[in-house]
């Protein structure tokens, strides 16, 4: 008795940010899970690092500017582990640290 199978073909789609002006693009994936860092965040981090000063860390900005990079750290750290609540609230933290100045939907 011969059995006969027809072939079979599984595609997994590949979920990440398919937005191509997020700093977080992934080009492979296909469908958008909602993880996009907002491309305004980097100018507002990318200012916040270049114009960091560890010799006037007693200066509210110095402050200022370590804590968006900590949340900014923690905000990659998140999207790796796929913490969607992490990410919402470190996306929440920047988005109130950089101000309307940098953030187009704040």
């Amino acid at each position: 008795m011969a059995t006969t199978f027809e072939s079979l073909t599984i595609a997994l789609k590949s979920f990440g940010c398919t937005n191509s002006k997020s700093i977080n693009y992934n080009s492979n994936a296909v469908e958008d899970d909602g993880t996009c860092i907002d491309s305004g965040f980097t100018k507002c981090i990318e200012n916040a690092v270049l114009s960091l000063s560890l010799k006037n860390c007693e200066l509210d900005e110095a402050k200022r500017n370590l804590e968006i990079y900590t949340y900014y750290q923690s905000l990659e750290i998140s999207l790796k582990e796929g913490n969607q609540y992490k990410i919402n609230m470190y996306k929440d933290k920047l988005a109130e640290l950089c101000n309307a100045e940098y953030c187009d939907n704040c």
